[in-house]
């Protein structure tokens, strides 16, 4: 994909981050709540490293991550984040809603997903109207790094921005070179099996200190400590998980270009699923349905290659559900998802024309 030399948008963006830094507290904890895939932990381990430079030591900064099957703009994530009564806090590839996970503090947010509303007093980088759109951590380095202050870190951000299918950025492509492309390749499916793995709340931290004090990605991927083996174990349970769950056969709707793979799985492997299926299946949209991630719960994944917006896709079929879903089409034009009940689950189902 091709990239501009710069983006026209970044010194605005770039001058608002600096601001947001500068208005933070000089006491109390900084909290740096990001997501728990690579783009996430590329991002939070920048920020992190850029804050402990300028100013922030480590015992001010506080790396906090959404618990298992739940979103970033909820009760008990304000709860989790208010513990630490922190004085900053910096929210990152979470999406973007109306609504204050901790009102009155320094907040700031960054991502690339659709936003949904703005919370109030809040400063909001979003790179989803650049083009071409930038990751979470591609956005976060580019800010943090205006004036070269983590360019040693760019390969963890080369790790979250390929990772989430993100643009060629020419420094990020050199950094990833000097790495070694199979330490990269290797480094960011270990990172990722915390995530993707049946028991989150314990993968993604070790995953978030593991790539944040790691010196290279042979490091990551060679190295031996507590965190690399409980990455190494959960990746080998997503490994298999994922086998299994390539056993299901696709069912087509008699009404809609959509194919329906439906699996159980204690592993969250429904993403991985809708994205093999989407290459194989290039003329439908995706949904890869795992009824055995969260109790009670169908978690989703779409996938497409079609010229179809899977936001305002789902927005349309949301229509039939019984009540709000929380989590239900929220993310990328082309890769979203959600987590339903059983029962709007079948409600939807039977919306897009499955019988």
């Amino acid at each position: 994909m091709a990239l501009p030399v710069s983006y026209p948008e970044l010194p605005e963006a770039q001058n608002a981050f600096e601001k947001f830094v500068q208005t933070i507290p000089p006491h109390g904890l900084v909290v740096i709540l990001c997501d728990g895939d690579v783009d996430g932990l590329g991002a939070g381990t920048v920020l992190w490293h850029y804050l402990a430079r300028n100013g922030f030591g480590p015992e001010r900064l506080v790396a906090a991550h959404v618990p298992k099957g739940g979103n970033a703009f909820t009760p008990e994530v304000s709860a989790l984040v208010q513990a630490h009564k922190p004085s900053g806090l910096a929210v990152l590839d979470l999406g973007i809603r109306d609504y204050a996970i901790a009102p009155g503090v320094t907040t700031l947010l960054v991502d690339h997903h659709r936003p949904e509303g703005e919370p109030p007093g809040s400063t909001v980088l979003t790179g989803y109207l650049w083009r071409p759109v930038p990751t979470s951590s591609l956005l976060t380095y580019l800010l943090c790094n205006h004036a070269g202050q983590v360019r040693d870190r760019a390969w963890t951000a080369a790790i979250g921005n390929a990772g989430d299918l993100g643009p060629d950025y020419p420094e990020l492509q050199q950094a990833a070179k000097e790495q070694k492309l199979k330490y990269i390749k290797e480094a960011t499916s270990l990172l990722n099996s915390a995530k993707r793995s049946s028991d989150p709340d314990r993968g993604v931290p070790a995953a978030f200190r593991a790539m944040r004090d790691a010196e290279s990605a042979r490091e990551l991927v060679e190295g031996d400590n507590a965190d690399l083996r409980l990455l190494r174990e959960l990746k080998a349970e997503v490994q298999t998980e994922l086998s299994e769950a390539r056993k299901a056969a696709p069912r087509f709707s008699r009404t809609e270009k959509v194919a329906l793979i439906r699996f159980d799985s204690s592993a969250r492997v429904h993403p991985l699923l809708a994205q093999s299926w989407r290459r194989r299946l290039p003329k439908y949209i995706v949904l890869a349905a795992n009824g055995g991630y969260l109790p009670g719960k169908v978690s989703f994944s779409a996938r497409t290659d079609l010229e179809v917006n899977l936001l305002d896709f789902l927005a349309r079929h949301g229509e039939k559900l019984d009540g709000a879903e929380a989590e239900y089409g929220h993310g990328h034009d082309k890769a979203t998802g959600g987590t339903v009940s059983y029962q709007n689950f079948e409600r939807l189902l039977q919306s897009m024309g499955f019988e």
